[in-house]
């Protein structure tokens, strides 16, 4: 059995959810693309004193870092869906929502769309 999941004009080629071991941990994603282009995207959750809730991205060679800050409510997230690379000529987006559960543990949910 094949199955294709589709939102909107957008293939969704991963989908998932991961609870972290502690609800300070990072969250890393290694992405390795059939044409031996290979990359890591790395979830790191911080707070500090000005309680906004913010996410700065890097890019460092082939590592993008994601600083959510302040992500200590029921859910928070992306606001749409960011670019995180370009395989084999198809845009690579993602999104995420992370929420604690409980005061130990985060659970984060994600997804990866290519451009139809």
């Amino acid at each position: 059995m094949l199955i294709s999941l589709r939102s909107g004009d957008y293939d969704i080629v991963a989908s998932g959810q991961a609870f972290l071991f502690s609800k300070d941990d990072d969250f890393r994603i290694d992405i390795q693309a059939d044409d031996g282009f290979a990359f890591s995207l790395i979830l790191i959750f911080s707070t500090d004193e000005s309680g906004k809730q913010d996410v700065q991205m890097k890019t460092n060679d082939n590592i993008i870092t994601l600083k959510c800050i302040n992500f200590e409510n029921t859910g928070t997230g992306m606001k749409e869906p960011v670019k995180v690379a370009t395989i084999d000529g198809r845009d690579l987006y993602f999104t995420f929502w992370a929420y604690l559960e409980g005061i130990a543990s985060r659970n984060v949910k994600y997804t990866f769309f290519c451009k139809i």
